[in-house]
């Protein structure tokens, strides 16, 4: 026969009191009134505290209806959202095609709530929806063309065409007419003698005898003549010779009979010349027999072999190799490179000139959810060794909470003086925390039957002689039990001491020595 288990029940619909239920305990609302229609499933537990009773609503007929879609859900149905990733409300394929879905999500981060409200009505056909800017939303008309556009008339364009407003409501195509013609490419192209001098204000051409009375006007609105330009050419050369000078000493050529020659010096200039170009430049190795002063920046691509460099700024692209020491006199020495290489085995930092209350160790910076700077080596005020992940550097002090350090083995040459920040007490050990995930300190407490005697490196458990009151070492009385090698038999039961028991028939069962229980009654409330 199958137990009955029945817990504490109401044909009501209101929900439990804290004073109708203990901890852990069930409760049904069956709403007998309304055919079940809000039945509901209720236990009660307790607060984060652990002190106050709560009464929570976990299941039953209310909530299966909406589920199944037999009932409306709540005015304000809730998605829930991840911890990285803002709440989606998932629709799903016919089963037989696959499991695909169509999502609607929300954004991973809102600055407030947003509302958007469908329209009333279906729109018209190719319309799509718009919002009017409070969450409103409605269908809307739109174009894919520009011909399709409301203020244009675009009738047969063609390559070369330009839209040109008619002056009334409307853009219209039309083509440039003229001497000047424009291509589908952009490029606008003036026909071949459209422009003449003759159509050039006479205030804009000067004649040779105006050049040589008035002379060439600085200014960007007059055209010369052929003539004139010829005239002011002869006027400005010389026929026979060209002019030079240099830094020192001056020079001439023969334009009839001579060339002009530009030199190089070895290892420090060389020039090349090539129909109507001269080019001038350093060689690929260049030799400077005095010093180079730079004023600007220097870059060098190279090899820069100096044994006096005296620079403000120095930069090289390529690798700079220094075979003597390398003293930096500066306030800050930055280093970028991916991989730094010490073949000392041993790293020296600080300065034991006097006491400068400093830390020493390395200081790394990092990005978690934020840029972060941590810290590891002597703390000059604890006089220990610590490793901090989140740290804050007061010029070279640093503080924060110290961080988890991980090791494969640890062996002590001294002892463990503080646990959580307290020194142990006289007879504590090391216990693991289920909660928490680590080791903290305790101390064994005495419990019913059992004495604990904590000293310095030593615990002591005893036993206690079971009275009453209290369990502990106990005998057995001949009247009630039998012993034979450890193994204890009870007599009958009574009602003043343990033994045989017999069972009510009404909530249990026996059968080939078997007990059932065949009711459980958790009562009404």
């Amino acid at each position: 026969m199958a137990t009955v288990i029945q817990i504490k029940r109401s044909t009501g619909s209101a929900a439990p009191a804290v004073s109708d239920l203990a901890e852990g305990e069930l409760a049904y609302v069956q709403d007998r009134s309304n055919s079940g229609a809000s039945a509901k499933l209720f236990i009660e537990s307790v607060d984060s505290d652990n002190s106050t009773p709560l009464i929570q609503a976990i299941g039953g007929k209310y909530y299966t209806d909406m589920l199944a879609g037999s009932s409306a859900t709540p005015s304000d149905f809730l998605v829930g959202n991840g911890s990285t990733s803002g709440g989606s409300l998932k629709l799903m394929e016919d089963s037989d095609n696959g499991s695909n879905s169509v999502a609607l999500k929300a954004p991973d981060t809102l600055a407030s709530n947003v509302s958007f409200v469908l329209p009333s009505s279906d729109g018209s056909a190719n319309q799509v929806l718009g919002t009017d800017g409070s969450g409103n939303l409605s269908f809307l008309s739109t174009t894919s063309t520009l011909a399709g556009a409301s203020d244009s008339d675009i009738s047969n364009p063609a390559s070369g065409h330009i839209l040109v407003h008619d002056g009334s409501d409307s853009f219209d195509n039309v083509a440039i007419s003229g001497d000047i013609s424009l291509a589908s490419s952009g490029a606008v192209t003036i026909s071949a003698g459209a422009v003449e001098f003759s159509m050039l204000d006479g205030a804009m051409v000067q004649t040779s005898s105006e050049v040589a009375l008035n002379g060439l006007g600085d200014n960007d609105t007059s055209v010369m003549t052929a003539a004139a330009v010829n005239d002011l050419i002869e006027s400005k050369v010389t026929a026979e010779d060209l002019d030079v000078a240099g830094d020192s000493g001056t020079g001439a050529v023969d334009l009839d009979s001579q060339s002009l020659t530009i030199a190089g010096t070895s290892n420090e200039i060389e020039t090349s010349a090539s129909g109507q170009t001269i080019t001038v430049g350093l060689p690929n190795d260049v030799t400077i027999g005095n010093d180079l002063t730079v004023t600007n920046d220097l870059t060098v691509s190279g090899v820069l072999n100096s044994d006096d460099i005296t620079a403000t700024t120095m930069t090289a692209s390529g690798n700079v190799v220094v075979t003597g020491n390398l003293t930096v006199n500066g306030t800050t020495t930055t280093v970028n490179s991916t991989t730094t290489s010490v073949a000392d085995p041993v790293f020296e930092i600080g300065d034991d000139a006097s006491d400068d209350n400093l830390d020493r160790g390395l200081k790394f910076k990092y990005n978690s959810g934020g840029a972060k700077v941590g810290f590891f080596g002597y703390d000059d005020t604890d006089a220990a060794f610590t490793f901090i992940p989140d740290a804050t550097d007061s010029s070279s002090t640093f503080s924060g909470t110290a961080g988890n350090v991980k090791f494969g083995g640890l062996a002590l040459s001294g002892s463990i003086t503080s646990v959580d920040g307290s020194a142990p007490t006289a007879g504590q050990v090391l216990i693991g925390n289920g909660t928490n995930g680590d080791m903290e300190l305790a101390t064994l407490t005495a419990g019913e039957g059992l004495d604990v005697t904590n000293g310095d490196g030593s615990i002591t458990l005893s036993a206690e002689d079971a009275t009453a009151s209290n369990k502990g070492i106990a005998s057995f009385s001949a009247s009630y039990f039998s012993v034979s090698s450890g193994d204890v038999s009870i007599a009958d039961a009574t009602t003043s001491s343990k033994g045989i028991a017999s069972f009510d028939s009404d909530n249990f069962t026996l059968t080939s020595g078997d007990v059932a229980i065949t009711a459980i009654d958790g009562g009404t409330f």
